[in-house]
């Protein structure tokens, strides 16, 4: 089974353009410039462990982000993270939401799925579902 990136083209074609100028600009001032920070939607690091066939575990980084923020779903086995972050810097304040979308496995257990979120890490644990076992039908 293998994880792939969720391609978000056809939802924000701009994001992909961005991601190549934030990476190219880096964190400086001029990167206004380029994006609305109301309207853009940033991505965030995640990591994805196969825990020893039982789970899938996914490490997103968030620091900043309050549990409140997040709202974490899996439709389709599209998992999909949307948080957002609010910064005040004196009479300023700056809204940011981030949104990530991995396609999962459908062996999932949706039922079982937990999120938690402590120091900035969220941890999202996906339980494989039980494997279907064959069954032998015998014939009268």
């Amino acid at each position: 089974m293998h994880l792939i990136k969720y391609d978000n083209f056809w939802n924000d074609p701009f994001a992909e353009m961005d991601r190549l100028l934030d990476r190219t600009l880096g964190n400086n001032r001029w990167t206004g410039l380029f994006d609305s920070q109301n309207n853009a939607t940033r991505s965030f690091r995640v990591d994805v462990f196969d825990d020893n066939n039982e789970a899938y575990q996914v490490v997103a980084e968030l620091p900043g982000v309050d549990k409140q923020d997040v709202n974490i779903q899996l439709e389709n086995a599209v998992l999909t993270i949307t948080a957002k972050r609010n910064v005040k810097q004196g009479e300023e304040e700056q809204k940011t939401e981030f949104s990530r979308s991995l396609t999962i496995s459908d062996d999932i257990d949706a039922d079982k799925v937990t999120a938690k979120l402590e120091d900035g890490l969220l941890q999202v644990t996906l339980p494989k579902a039980a494997a279907r076992k064959p069954k032998a039908i015998t014939v009268n």
